[in-house]
């Protein structure tokens, strides 16, 4: 699967930290994905916001630029300093994730001496530009002397690598969600029946509780409809943290049927330590309503101490009058030899 710079970071908090950065220091910052898509910018001087950008001959030399230099950094995967077709000096450097070139990180709109007016006079005759107005937003320009310059792209280089790093970190998870979810397709039809075959039998339990005898041979036709899949159900009562867990889930971890193996708060102390906050906060992402779904991997302890890796999923049931979930009821799939046999694990 091909990623690009924006899935792999919060564009509005790097937005954010680039902003502080120019209100700090006074240069101008953005970053540019390789479609040269502006994905932040801070601190663009008007003569590129109002004039370049907006016109469309000026605005296919930038183009070239930002084409020419992207070959450039193809090459060399080092910063360059060099001077766009409309005249001004701009300083690249390239973000990297798995060797991979997927941004550009840059300064620029800048002038390393006193500007040629000559040239930008000639320049704004033949765009159309008000001639006036195109000086003025000219002499605003920061003229920089290049060793400064040569400073500012070391911390860039380094700002550049620190998104990298980032961008690896994330590209790990989400490959790791790409196994999960490849692992288990074959498993998403028995989920969606269990489901619904727990939703139809509560349903007919809750009309008919009152016939006892009706009441048995539901619950019968419940634990046959489990046991039928291969998974481990868990019901859990949220306002009172009580979860039962099907006769399945103790075969899972090496106990008899007739073992205490403990509640909800043992159940949590046997995720490992490594996962349990990960597990925790998707939970209560889920309950918050962040997010749609609820369905996390990770590693549980057995009777002897070992580890085996399962697939959680599971949805809210039932809702108090303030609309906040009071009952919730899912599955456990021990996927840990389908893992072996593929080597490889999710982290």
């Amino acid at each position: 699967m091909t990623y690009k710079f924006a899935d792999f970071v919060d564009i509005s908090k790097i937005q954010e930290l680039t902003n502080l950065f120019y209100k700090a220091t006074g240069i101008l910052t953005g970053i540019l994905d390789l479609e040269g898509n502006i994905l932040t910018a801070s601190g663009w001087n008007e003569i590129c916001t109002k004039f370049h950008r907006t016109n469309s001959k000026a605005r296919d030399k930038c183009i070239e630029s930002d084409t020419y230099i992207h070959k450039v950094l193809v090459e060399n995967k080092n910063y360059k300093i060099y001077q766009c077709q409309n005249g001004l000096i701009d300083a690249v450097a390239p973000v990297i994730v798995q060797e991979e070139h997927i941004a550009n990180v840059f300064t620029g709109q800048l002038l390393l001496g006193k500007p040629d007016l000559d040239f930008f006079i000639k320049q704004a005759r033949e765009f159309g530009f008000d001639e006036s107005e195109y000086v003025r937003a000219l002499l605003e320009i920061p003229i920089i002397e290049e060793k400064r310059l040569k400073h500012i792209m070391a911390y860039l280089c380094c700002f550049a690598e620190i998104l990298g790093e980032m961008g690896m970190k994330e590209l790990k998870i989400l490959e790791s969600q790409a196994e999960i979810h490849t692992a288990n397709e074959d498993l998403e039809n028995s989920q969606k029946i269990l489901i619904a075959t727990l939703e139809e039998l509560r349903d007919q339990y809750d009309k008919l509780q009152e016939k006892e005898n009706f009441a048995r041979e539901s619950e019968k036709r419940w634990k046959y409809a489990i046991e039928g899949t291969g998974l481990i159900v868990w019901d859990w009562n949220i306002n009172h943290n009580e979860v039962y867990f099907s006769k399945a889930y103790k075969s899972l971890l090496g106990f008899e049927a007739n073992e205490f193996i403990g509640d909800t708060k043992e159940y949590i102390n046997r995720i490992h330590p490594e996962d349990r906050k990960d597990v925790l906060r998707e939970m209560r992402k889920y309950l918050d309503g962040d997010i749609l779904f609820y369905h996390s991997g990770y590693r549980i302890k057995d009777k002897e101490g070992n580890y085996k890796w399962i697939v959680s999923k599971g949805r809210v049931m039932e809702r108090d009058q303030e609309n906040k979930p009071t009952r919730m009821v899912g599955t456990l799939t021990d996927v840990t030899m389908r893992f072996q046999k593929s080597q490889k694990i999710p982290k």
